[in-house]
């Protein structure tokens, strides 16, 4: 099973994305029939003679699964939290963002417990500390098939109820990331100019601008503002050339920049894959990326299971899966960008309507481009936050790279003002695609790549739509 050896995890998380993906439908049964089916599936979908130990292996997978699955049932069956008055309450807020025509901001209580408030203005800010009376009440599950479901939403963030807010008093600060976030935050803002600010905020604190998250979904880059291994991957190559390579100190650089970027999904899986080739590195071991996006998968659905509802570490997942499988070759990178749409175009078009034709094109050399305007941008703007002299003019200079892409990238939405909207035969494309690439990194035989393809697919549509 070669599947078992180089991979092992992928079986797993194969496997609890079918189970979660049926629970709605099937309940207990997902997990306990479909986790282990899909994990046998996949195993010997690549059987073709015995190898020492694998039957061993083999088993402490399906051990492995089935703990795994119990941890994700005992999440989705955990009955709504019970409304409680809170009386003299204090915490700290961790994020403020806008939510529809009003705002919303997470709280979390001293002595346990996140909450979420709705305000009509932004009363208060990242990092403040408050004391209030208040109200819970228990979020509300969609009402219909794909609608909106407040629990699994906020659920996955950690956020347990709804909470209504009185008698607000403000209380002395002290440190935390929000506060620090909010203050960096403030900081972009007074001394660098507007698309410069937005982007290193994007960057650094995971704090996207709305007209700018704008312009690039209608560009179709809009993953460059998301956290993901393409940010992680420049602080940590960064890094490297300052510190050498140091594990203990590259390990403590990648997370403090995960945790100051606001822990996204994408941020925290580019986080794990890249300490798992740290660690193997220093163990003298190879690194198989496929297993590392299954591991870093995995370990993220059992610490938040509630996590595979969210559109982001799902995309980011089949993404870093289509790029870990796709084989290096000279010009491998022009078929990276196409790929990666063609893949993750059953989930970005069923929630967001379709997906752009200028991106095909742009994402050709936005990550090359982004790398440089970030770099660039990052070190004068830190530099000019610390007040070293000429450096406004570095700062003058990103912003002017800034500027260029935005006039390259709206004269070719002019040109190429076209967009694919969701459709049966594409979708089969897209999961196909990731079925093949997956399967000939493992090096199956043509006529197993051909069977997997479309078992795979069928599965697919059958499980998630």
């Amino acid at each position: 099973m070669e599947v078992l050896r180089r991979a092992p995890m992928l079986g797993v998380l194969a496997g609890l994305a079918a189970g979660a993906a049926l629970y709605d439908r099937a309940g207990v049964w997902a997990f306990a029939v479909m986790v282990p089916a899909v994990y046998c599936a996949v195993m010997f979908s690549s059987y073709e003679a015995e190898l020492p130990e694998q039957w061993r292996a083999f088993a402490v997978g399906l051990v492995l699964c089935a703990l795994c699955s119990w941890r994700m049932y005992a999440v989705f069956t955990r009955p709504p939290a019970q409304n409680l008055t809170l009386s003299q309450a204090s915490g700290t807020v961790q994020s403020v963002r806008s939510w529809g025509r009003t705002y919303v901001a997470v709280i979390d209580v001293d002595g346990g417990g996140r909450y979420v408030t709705r305000m009509h203005f932004a009363n208060v800010m990242p990092g403040d500390r408050i004391a209030f009376d208040g109200v819970t009440r228990s979020f509300r599950a969609s009402d219909k098939d794909g609608g909106f479901d407040e629990s699994r939403y906020w659920g996955a963030r950690g956020v347990s109820a709804w909470v209504s807010l009185r008698n607000i008093r403000e209380l002395p600060g002290r440190f935390s990331l929000a506060r620090m976030r909010c203050t960096l935050s403030r900081k972009l803002s007074m001394y660098l100019p507007e698309r410069v600010a937005s982007y290193l905020k994007a960057a650094w604190i995971g704090e996207r601008d709305d007209s700018l998250n704008a312009k690039h979904r209608r560009w179709g880059t809009v993953h460059i503002l998301a956290v993901s291994g393409f940010h992680v991957g420049i602080v940590l190559l960064f890094a490297g050339v300052l510190f050498g390579n140091n594990a203990l100190i590259l390990s403590v650089i990648l997370w403090a920049y995960v945790l100051l970027s606001g822990a996204a999904p994408s941020a925290v899986r580019a986080g794990l894959m890249l300490q798992a080739g740290l660690i193997s590195r220093e163990l003298g071991r190879s690194v198989n990326s496929v297993n590392s996006v299954s591991v870093a998968g995995v370990g993220i659905l059992m610490y938040s299971p509630l996590m595979f509802w969210d559109i982001g570490f799902r995309l980011s997942v089949l993404a870093a899966l289509t790029i870990s499988a796709l084989p290096y070759r000279r010009y491998s990178w022009l078929l990276m960008s196409p790929l990666i749409s063609l893949v993750t175009f059953p989930q970005v078009s069923y929630t967001f309507g379709g997906i752009v034709v200028v991106g095909l094109v742009l994402n050709l050399v936005a990550p090359v481009y982004f790398a440089f305007a970030f770099t660039i941008a990052s070190v004068a703007g830190a530099l000019r936050i610390m007040g070293v002299p000429l450096m406004k003019y570095f700062v003058l200079a990103s912003e002017g790279i800034f500027m260029l892409w935005e006039r390259v990238a709206d004269f070719a939405a002019g040109v190429l003002p076209y967009s694919v909207e969701w459709n049966y035969f594409a979708a089969w494309a897209g999961t196909g695609a990731l079925m093949f690439c997956v399967s000939r990194y493992f090096g199956l035989a043509p006529l197993r790549v051909l069977a997997v393809m479309i078992g795979g697919s069928f599965a697919a549509f059958v499980m998630f739509l």
